[in-house]
This record gives C-alpha cells, structure tokens and sequence, in this order.
C-alpha cells in the first residue's frame, strides 16, 4: 500500500473522516493539475473521495462525488456503457437513495436523474425509481430507497 492510502486508511480506522477527505482532496486536485480530470489518476483520488464520504456516513457527498467521477469519466470520452462509467452511477444512485434528507435527496436528485437519462445502467427501471421518487420528494412525501 502507498504512504498516501496508508495515511488515509489510519486516519479512516482513527474516526478523522475530515482529515482522510482533506488528504484526498489534495491529492486530487494535484493529480488534475498534473494529468487532467479525466486522467486515471485523478478518477482514482475521486472514487477514494466518494468511499471516505460514504465510510463517514455522509451519503449526500458520496453520491455528489459519484457523480463527479461518473461526469468526468463521460468528458474524457468514456462510453456511457463503460463498466467503469456504469459502477460510477450505480453507487451514486445507490448513495443518493440512503440520503435521509428530503431537501438534500432533491437538490441531487435532478443531476442524478440526467445521470441516469445517459448512463441507465442494467439494473431496469433505474431511471424510473430515480424520477418517481423524486416526485415523491417534491410532493413532501417521504420514500424508501
């Protein structure tokens, strides 16, 4: 394991989430500067970004950096049929719907939704759960995920 992943993995078992993301958001935008958004590297800092957020128990900025990877991937060129463009979405879907606050799910919900418009994945009926529970967001009722 790299010092980088060694340091993230001890402040992530030590409980500091915000200290793992810092390190991680650092490391990202360095691996942007250096080879670009869509670069290996920095599609690699993104997907640690969005599992520290989920391990912190924080679904809303998992699923933001899911779909942050997912869109960077689809920029560089990737298909949306990709396994890698594919798993991105999934897990941000998968996020967005163990959000428990109503107004957070809705402010995601549109871009996820687009997501899924481009890439729907193999799971049936993906794009359709991601628009039915947003109406039901938006009429103030509350779904399962």
């Amino acid at each position: 394991m790299s010092d980088a992943h060694t340091a993230l993995t001890l402040a992530v078992q030590g409980g500091r989430h915000a200290e793992a993301e810092a390190l991680v958001v650092r490391w990202e935008q360095g691996a942007v500067r250096e080879h670009g958004a869509g670069s290996a590297e920095a599609l690699h800092w993104g997907e640690v970004r969005a599992d520290i957020a989920m391990l912190a128990g924080d679904a809303g900025r998992s699923c933001e950096a899911w779909m942050a990877v997912a869109a960077a991937r689809l920029s560089a060129g990737q298909s949306p049929d990709d396994p890698a463009v594919e798993a991105a979405v999934d897990r941000a879907h998968h996020q967005w719907g163990r959000i428990g606050d109503p107004a957070r799910a809705r402010e995601l919900g549109p871009t996820l939704a687009g997501l899924r418009e481009r890439v729907p994945g193999r799971r049936e009926g993906a794009l359709h759960h991601v628009q039915e529970r947003l109406r039901r967001l938006r009429g103030g009722l509350q779904t399962q995920p």
